[in-house]
């Protein structure tokens, strides 16, 4: 019998976003019989550390360290290197899997340090992606990222689009680039969006936008559409929830208030559960500047709910098939976002036309199985060669 191909799976935290919720699904549905899974995390945090699988060990970086009284720049990341490199070591790991730019940067020069292959994640539109990251050496860590890509066994991009803009941006070979879609588990969805029910009121248009509180949700956009709907337009039934958390939490609320907002907008904070809430929408919205392939529109999706997105670089676009499976808006735009709510409202039954494609658009391309296969058969082509 051959030995189980040992992968290290490697992310920042279990925060409630969409690539952690990835992770976590591989994680549960990783074949255990080819498989051994550990989990790399540097913070040991997060809404989805309760739904990590009994048998994964985890290990976190500021679990063993505390800040340096001295810090100069490139004194953490050499730390990360230097632990996780120590972890793959002591636990022999075959391969790494690692997702986000920001974990790249720490797991590629490990896994080089330890002589393990390494699989690299991209989840979305990499100029946007690095810029938005972090103001400071974006220089430096394009040509980290660069060198990262070209010595993985292999990079994944979550879409077409997005593999088109890494091979350009990281004058990537394209065989090395493949495209793994992020897979949907229906039977979970299903099963969720029937647990419960919000207490959405009967007389309110209810619109859901779901994602972390931070700039690449666009979340001042929409905020924007909602308060020419309300103050201008005079569109008072509409009723926005968002779901999630993060650094702009208090940015978005001062400007609910200084718009007189409080009584159209609802902060509902991180749900375990939203597809109840993507169920019971009206409209679920993503306003973002830029994606990968946005977790928020397959759900809604599969729960038959009609769907609104910016039309960033990559994701939307693709997932709604050009439009033709909802409607997509130019990013950063409060007018458009304005208008096509204001539509949904006025014309609901025409949206209500567009679901029942939707939903069998992702049974036929989104299948957890199919995207799980995939991701098996990545991580043992890529560890070859280097199991014991």
């Amino acid at each position: 019998m051959c030995a189980r191909t040992r992968v290290l799976f490697a992310i920042g935290s279990m925060a409630g976003g969409g690539s952690e919720r990835q992770v976590v699904e591989l994680l549960k549905q990783l074949d255990r019989s080819r498989f051994t899974p550990s989990l790399y995390l540097v913070y040991r945090t997060g809404e989805l550390l309760p739904e990590i699988p009994e048998d994964v060990p985890v290990f976190s970086f500021w679990e063993n360290h505390e800040l340096p009284r001295w810090n100069y720049p490139g004194r953490i990341h050499r730390w990360q290197v230097r632990h996780l490199s120590h972890i793959l070591n002591e636990q022999k790991a075959d391969v790494v899997y690692d997702r986000t730019l920001v974990m790249t940067l720490v797991s590629a020069p490990a896994a080089i340090r330890a002589r393990v292959p390494f699989v690299s994640v991209a989840v979305a539109d990499p100029k946007y992606d690095l810029e938005h990251s972090d103001a400071r050496f974006k220089w430096l860590k394009k040509r980290l990222l660069r060198k990262a890509y070209r010595e993985a066994r292999q990079v994944v991009a979550v879409s077409e689009d997005l593999r088109r803009r890494l091979i350009e941006y990281y004058a990537l070979s394209p065989d090395k680039v493949a495209v793994i879609r992020n897979p949907i588990d229906l039977a979970r969805v299903d099963c969720l969006a029937a647990e419960g029910e919000p207490d959405f009121q009967a007389d309110r248009f209810h619109i859901v936008s779901a994602g972390r509180l931070q700039e690449q949700k666009g979340y001042v956009h929409l905020l924007a559409a909602i308060d020419q709907l309300v103050n201008v337009r005079g569109r008072k039934q509409v009723l926005l929830h968002i779901l999630g958390q993060g650094p702009q939490e208090q940015m978005l609320r001062s400007i609910v208030v200084e718009r007189n907002l409080e009584e159209y907008v609802s902060f509902d904070g991180f749900q375990p559960n939203p597809l109840s809430h993507f169920r019971a929408a009206h409209l679920v919205c993503l306003a973002s500047i830029y994606e990968g392939m946005p977790n928020v529109l397959l759900e809604a999706m599969a729960c038959r709910t009609p769907v609104l997105a910016a039309n960033c670089p990559t994701g939307p676009r693709e997932l709604l098939d050009d439009g033709r499976l909802g409607r997509l808006v130019p990013p950063a735009n409060a007018g458009e976002l304005a208008d096509a709510i204001d539509d949904a409202m006025s014309n609901y039954e025409k949206w209500l036309d567009l679901v029942a494609a939707a939903r069998a658009w992702v049974e036929e391309r989104f299948s957890v199985e199919t995207a799980v296969r995939g991701v098996e058969q990545v991580l043992y082509e890529s560890s070859l060669g280097n199991q014991l």
